[in-house]
């Protein structure tokens, strides 16, 4: 059964202090090994997360405590300058996106450059009235999904810029109905995300605390 994740990644030099060492990556070999040393570190930190699979930094905010999601808002909220544009705040949202996961199988991953707010790609795949191959930006790689006869189909990960239909190989398949289901489950818990964000901000006494708030959390 496909099931659908909303996760932020949590980059653990960002909340280490100087007297933290990570392990070097060229000093293990094995990419396991590293992990676990990583996880060590992030031990004595003021965190507590727990990803969704050895060797990645993605965490279900669901599974965020309230504790380690105040550090996380801190955070975020020394990247505002009193000088920010608009433009400049739109960057605020956690890096991250939807996560999905057959079993023990994760089929798609966010990558670079997407951050929570993408989950709006996902719901606007019920806009698209072709059948015809479409992008969806997942941070790049990216990947491509066609929409025919109640069934959503997903391409492996591409840089490509040009879709060239013949040269596309469905990766795997899912309902419209079940895909409806899983996006409506994690647009849920994003606003729960949010909830939570902008209750930590209004202890705070932060000024536009709901707009910041929404912000974060990648919500438009």
């Amino acid at each position: 059964m496909i099931q659908l994740i909303n996760t932020i990644e949590i980059n653990l030099f960002k909340y280490s202090d100087e007297d933290f060492e990570f392990p070097e990556f060229t000093d293990y070999p094995n990419h396991e090994e590293w992990f676990v040393k990583m996880m060590e570190v992030a031990s004595q930190l003021n965190i507590n997360v727990n990803t969704i699979q050895k060797g990645s930094f993605l965490v279900d905010i669901e599974t965020i405590d309230d504790e380690t999601l105040q550090v996380l808002v801190n955070h975020k909220l020394e990247e505002i300058d009193a000088d920010d544009s608009e433009e400049d705040l739109f960057v605020l949202s956690f890096d991250g996106g939807v996560v999905f996961k057959n079993n023990n199988e994760f089929l798609i991953e966010p990558n670079c450059c997407s951050d929570l707010s993408n989950i709006q790609e996902w719901q606007a795949i019920f806009e698209n009235q072709t059948s015809e191959w479409k992008d969806i930006w997942i941070g790049h790689p990216w990947i491509l999904y066609k929409r025919e006869n109640g069934i959503i189909s997903f391409s492996d990960y591409t840089e490509e810029c040009t879709i060239i239909p013949e040269n596309i190989t469905i990766k795997f398949e899912i309902s419209e109905a079940l895909l409806t289901k899983e996006l409506e489950k994690i647009k849920q818990h994003q606003i729960n995300f949010n909830n939570r964000i902008l209750n930590i901000l209004e202890k705070k006494n932060i000024n536009n605390a709901e707009k910041i708030s929404k912000l974060i959390s990648g919500i438009k």
